[in-house]
């Protein structure tokens, strides 16, 4: 399937360009949710008419997106958990309760923005997590996991 992408996404493309994409990652996921039109002649003609306000509306996104990315590295997230003597916690601390530990401090995150490569954090200790706001723009959060006093 033939799309035009209104957006930078990662690993795919830039703003603009003409790409091929599996047909169901182009109408389930990139139309749906905007990032992406059909590559008809009609969208084409659309697409030239209007580049110059999709170009200012995409600056616009990355703006933004680079002001969290400040908000969020301003922070550094300190939880406590339920540990066992050598440092491994009883159960595991995912994206949820990430975002919520964030939401805490102020700082609004989606599930799907933040990035654990290694999983959930499983023991005691400072760990960096990467949260995606744009296909440009990775901000890196400190959070540190300390013992449960009881």
């Amino acid at each position: 399937m033939e799309i035009i992408l209104l957006e930078n996404i990662r690993n795919l493309g830039k703003f603009g360009t003409k790409v091929n994409v599996a047909k169901g990652y182009g109408r389930n996921f990139l139309i749906p949710t905007g990032k992406a039109v059909p590559a008809t002649s009609a969208n084409l003609k659309v697409f030239e008419a209007k580049r110059v306000e999709l170009e200012e509306q995409a600056q616009a996104r990355l703006a933004q997106a680079q002001t969290r990315a400040e908000e969020i590295q301003a922070h550094a997230l300190q939880l406590s958990a339920r540990a066992a003597e050598g440092g491994k916690l009883y159960g595991s601390i995912g994206t949820a309760e990430l975002v919520k530990a964030f939401a805490a401090q102020g700082v609004k995150l989606r599930r799907q923005e933040l990035l654990l490569p290694e999983g959930p954090i499983r023991e005691i200790g400072t760990f960096k997590v990467e949260v995606q706001l744009h296909a440009e723009v990775v901000a890196v959060a400190n959070v540190t996991i300390t013992p449960e006093r009881t």
